[in-house]
């Protein structure tokens, strides 16, 4: 008979309970029917939870420029490659996978090796969500379901099918329900609403603070100047502020995908100003929240460029390589380790070390709704170790893990106060000797992918009016080259995107290529925001 263990899904933030059974061959996802919030319903991410732990590239050993070693070994080389290096030529990175345990223990790591170079290596768009402004309220699960005017910023349905079930089943309780979106594609989400404010593309947070600034004249917004930018009627921010601002019941959410914000920060804190102008509870729809390190991720970038790191530990669940531009930079580092759940496709340059998967470790966290505790639900693969492991085994020492928080409190008056920059599409440009032409490139965060576990994402979305200047149709092949990479995709004709804009899924890594990550200068804060791209037909 099967045993089940319990556990909350730890792919993203919303929650989910499900089960996970061994019959000693193979695991097994079990539907827990009665749990809260998904009762038993699963995402396609969820229902992998099995396909993790079993996958045939789980990595068992450490490998040294891909090639198997002992532990003894690679803790031995470790020892070698510190002694050889001054505490502030080295560097520790952590990216998600990591409990908040692990997190604190890589902290304490970091003291120990006596390097202020800490840094957070997490550069996904939900990282926004971890400024939090003062007074807002968060939002409970049920208000969910009690909501008669949601509004919602981004594509939320794809990123939490919790969320997207209770908000339609509020929609329709009562006929007085209203829902506004806030987007720049016209979404299945898009379909369900009262009124869809499209708007240009990295423009959003531009949107939000028109109809904050509508709810509340105080701070002294120039709604007129927002709604122009954007790229929509005033009277569309006034009919929003005044169906949010009229119920009694609502709520504010908002999501964000690579390739699609313009500013992160922005966009999370303009809708949480919405918010909190509106009296309604916000939630910020994330897969992880990572708590930012002591250096930025741009004054790593250019300590490595200036050959002030020669050591680098980068603790993760997965591969560090996940940004293509991150590859060239970490050419000029002498001496690399790196954890991983799986083997890489390519050959990863120094150690990379064998952890287990979130499946297969105890931790505390936090959902969208609840504090949660998580108990083991399968047994290590063979070979790997714990973070806190490893760290013992680098310090021969025992570390407490130290206390981080990830929010950071912004005041209204200083939010206010921020610079507001748009990001309006250039026109499109005709290369006259290719034929070519130039669009903006927009990322889609699916709520099937995982490591292209399901979808290839080979399709390309493509308005009908560009579909006829660059002569194609379902099916054809079209080649789009950025200024970071050139990729080929099968035409997928769609009213979605408007025309000059097109759209591709990022879960695939070769489709983020595409896209570069980019740095605030004031901040340092990353942006991996929609980009140029020129486009042609070609032959597959």
């Amino acid at each position: 008979m099967r045993q089940v263990k319990k556990t909350v899904c730890d792919f993203c933030q919303n929650g989910c309970h499900l089960g996970v059974s061994f019959d000693g061959y193979q695991y097994q996802i079990e539907y827990l029917t009665d749990e809260a919030p998904n009762y038993g319903r699963l995402c396609p991410r969820g229902n992998s939870a099995n396909i993790v732990i079993d996958h045939p590239k789980r990595l068992s050993y450490p490998l040294l420029d891909g090639k198997e070693i002992t532990w003894a070994r690679a803790l031995e080389l470790i020892q070698e490659w510190r002694a050889r290096c001054r505490p502030e030529e080295i560097a520790v990175v952590y990216s998600r996978g990591l409990t908040e345990e692990e997190i604190g223990i890589v902290w304490a790591f970091a003291k120990e090796l006596g390097t202020e170079n800490l840094v957070c290596g997490y550069l996904e768009p939900d990282n926004g969500f971890a400024y939090q402004l003062a007074g807002v309220k968060r939002a409970q699960l049920a208000e969910l379901s009690s909501a008669r005017a949601v509004l919602l910023a981004g594509d939320v349905f794809s990123k939490s099918p919790v969320a997207a079930r209770l908000l339609l089943e509020a929609r329709y309780a009562d006929k007085n329900s209203r829902l506004v979106v806030v987007d720049s594609i016209l979404t299945r989400q898009a379909g369900f609403a009262h009124l869809f404010i499209q708007v240009k593309p990295g423009t959003e947070f531009l949107a939000l603070s028109g109809i904050a600034g509508i709810i509340d004249p105080k701070l002294k917004i120039d709604v007129s100047a927002c709604a122009v930018q954007c790229g929509v009627s005033q009277e569309k921010l006034q009919q929003a502020a005044r169906i949010l601002s009229g119920a009694q019941q609502g709520l504010v959410g908002a999501a964000m995908s690579y390739g699609r914000v313009d500013n992160p920060l922005l966009f999370s804190l303009c809708a949480q100003l919405v918010a909190l102008k509106a009296d309604k509870p916000f939630v910020g729809f994330a897969e992880a929240v990572v708590p930012e390190g002591r250096l930025s991720f741009r004054d790593f970038r250019h300590k490595i460029a200036e050959n002030k790191i020669r050591m680098l530990f980068w603790f993760g669940g997965l591969h560090p390589y996940s940004y293509s531009e991150v590859m060239p930079d970490l050419s000029n580092v002498s001496f690399r380790v790196a954890t991983s759940i799986f083997r890489t496709n390519q050959t990863i340059p120094g150690l990379l070390l064998p952890v287990p998967s979130e499946f297969e470790k105890k931790s505390r966290g936090e959902t969208l709704w609840e504090k949660v505790e998580r108990e083991p639900v399968a047994n290590p693969v063979s070979g790997s170790r714990l973070i806190v492991e490893i760290v013992q085994g680098v310090t021969n020492k025992v570390l407490t893990g130290m206390k981080v928080n990830p929010a950071k409190v912004v005041r209204v008056e200083e939010m206010v106060g921020m610079v507001y920059s748009s990001l309006v599409p250039e026109p499109r440009t005709v290369n006259q000797e290719s034929g070519t032409i130039n669009y903006l490139l927009l990322g889609e965060r699916r709520a099937i992918g995982l490591g292209g576990f399901f979808d290839p994402q080979e399709e390309i979305a493509i308005n009908p009016i560009d579909a006829g200047k660059l002569g194609v149709q379902n099916g054809d092949w079209v080649m789009v080259k950025t200024r970071t990479a050139e990729e080929g995709f099968l035409v997928k004709v769609s009213q979605a995107v408007p025309a000059g804009v097109m759209l591709v899924g990022v879960d695939a890594h070769k489709n983020r290529r595409l896209f570069s990550v980019e740095f605030d200068e004031q901040t340092g804060s990353s942006r991996i925001p929609p980009t140029k791209a020129e486009v042609w037909r070609a032959q597959r």
